[in-house]
């Protein structure tokens, strides 16, 4: 995954960006993943890693089964979504950890 991870290191570069995607998702409109062209782009180059992030946080079938999408499209983008989201979660709650140290 530290493929998938430093693609996320270069993008979220901005602390508060971080936590803007962290406490408001994906949906607010992120630049980069705002398209399902932008979305499947980036899934189909970090498709395996972001399977097993997805699969060690929430099981990838039962994330599928719980979303329900309506397509192709919107399940590579919801499985986009969630992986972003996750990691800017837990660098956010890392930079608050640090932050009280």
């Amino acid at each position: 995954m530290s493929r998938l991870f430093d693609a996320l290191e270069e993008r979220f570069d901005e602390l508060d960006e971080i936590k803007d995607v962290a406490n408001h998702g994906c949906s607010a409109g992120v630049s980069g993943f705002i398209y399902y062209y932008e979305t499947r782009k980036f899934f189909f180059e970090y498709e395996d890693e972001i399977e097993d992030y997805i699969d060690e946080i929430y099981g990838v079938s039962d994330f599928i089964s719980e979303t329900k999408p309506s397509s192709v499209n919107q399940m590579i983008n919801d499985l986009v979504w969630f992986a972003v989201e996750a990691w800017c979660s837990y660098k956010a709650s890392e930079a608050e950890e640090l932050a009280t140290v």
